[in-house]
């Protein structure tokens, strides 16, 4: 079985069509008004997307590529859902549909899309819960003074004020509460970070006591900056910087953020309703779900072992580098009656009874093998066999042997990586 990967692409591809148009649809026609523009832009996408759809269609007929299976099939609804929720934020204000829709809401819309077709699970735990907060806060906004995130200066009446700065505020708080707890939670910590936020601590201690003293808080604004650039050029050096290193610094840089304002606008008193307390959300949504969208795509991302694991969340967590949906993973076993659950580690389960079982089986669509077994001799043939794949055994057995590197058990099964 061919690999079906450029259905996947094709999908998120779809999410770039909306902002693509609008340039396009902007320099060539100047002298659009927005609603001859936005209606342009939806024809063109629709275009766009049509095409798309088609010459998949005409490769797959013409068995150039693979028919699409249940699971690309749902990617692709997903692309379109994507699409016209790009659409949609790319195009509200030209629309008037500003006070309906919002990046927040519009992101809501897209995790849950994503849960109910493509991982069955909240994937981004993060954005979901940022989504709800900060669209509620929004379609407050709209509801008690008619106004949008640009309208200006919203009109709120004295309890209406109390509500909503009682609301951001609560947004705040859990901003940070959240921040905090991941970066020590799901970061790696060295001195050079430690210096670092010291040095953070310092200025705004600083800032909020005497925030006159300019020159004290500039010269530790210039040392934090320095250690963070020292941080960064000792991580390259080595050779151990990774992907969601990138959400460490955003987290802290936003965390820094929103003690400044916090001070700056006054956020513990009930001020009157400030257009930068939006901007500050907006500002909060795009870092969370910027972090969040890092560590779950990282193949590094950090995770404890929690020791009450079942074998398969074992196997997911030990191979979750090559475990991949748009690959199938191969099971041999002697028994077909497996017991654990292995449905979501790939694309499809194929299931293969021995050696002899295993001629026609395309490397290439594989993403790695499990080998239920108890024999040495198997265990070895198998490695053989599929030398350029990883390969995860499971034994009801303890097994010696110098392929077998990592061992777990659950009290029923031992779980190795070849």
């Amino acid at each position: 079985m061919k690999n079906n990967i450029i259905y996947y692409i094709m999908t998120y591809i779809m999410f770039l069509y909306p902002p693509f148009i609008y340039f396009l649809v902007m320099i060539n026609f100047e002298n659009m008004n927005d609603r001859s523009a936005w209606i342009t832009g939806v024809f063109a996408n629709i275009a766009f997307v049509l095409i798309t759809t088609g010459v998949l269609l005409v490769l797959s007929y013409k068995k150039i590529l693979p028919k699409p299976e249940k699971d690309e099939r749902n990617h692709f609804i997903f692309g379109y859902i994507g699409n016209a929720a790009v659409f949609l934020y790319t195009y509200q204000y030209m629309m008037n549909i500003e006070k309906l829709v919002s990046v927040f809401s519009l992101v809501l819309i897209l995790v849950l899309a994503y849960k109910f077709l493509v991982s069955k699970q909240i994937s981004f735990k993060e954005i979901f819960i940022s989504s709800i907060i900060f669209s509620a806060i929004d379609y407050i906004i709209i509801i008690f003074s008619g106004n949008t995130l640009l309208s200006g200066v919203a009109s709120f009446t004295a309890a209406e004020m109390i509500i909503y700065q009682i609301l951001f505020n609560l947004a705040i708080i859990y901003t940070i509460v959240l921040y905090v707890f991941k970066l020590y939670k799901n970061h790696q910590w060295s001195i050079l970070r430690f210096v670092l936020i010291g040095f953070i601590v310092i200025c705004l201690a600083m800032l909020y006591i005497d925030d006159t003293q300019d020159e004290f808080i500039l010269t530790f604004v210039i040392l934090a900056v320095f250690t963070w650039l020292i941080d960064i050029i000792m991580r390259l050096i080595r050779k151990e910087f990774k992907v969601y290193d990138l959400a460490f610094y955003a987290r802290i840089i936003m965390l820094t953020v929103v003690f400044v304002m916090i001070k700056e606008m006054d956020l513990y008193r009930f001020n009157n309703f400030n257009l930068g307390q939006m901007y500050l959300l907006i500002a909060i949504f795009y870092v969370t779900a910027f972090s969040d969208i890092i560590m779950n795509i990282s193949p590094h991302k950090q995770r404890e072992l929690e020791l009450n694991l079942s074998v398969i969340d074992y196997v997911k967590w030990l191979y979750k580098p090559v475990v991949s949906r748009y690959k199938d993973v191969l099971v041999v076993s002697q028994n077909m009656d497996i017991e654990h659950d292995l449905t979501k580690l790939g694309r499809k389960v194929i299931k293969r009874q021995g050696l002899e079982d295993l001629q026609n089986i395309d490397v290439n669509a594989i993403s790695f093998v499990i080998l239920y077994s108890d024999k040495p001799d198997e265990i070895e043939n198998i490695v053989k066999l599929f030398s350029k794949l990883k390969v995860c055994v499971i034994s009801p057995v303890l097994l010696t042997n110098p392929l077998l590197k990592t061992g777990f058990t659950d009290f029923k099964y031992f779980v190795y990586s070849v």
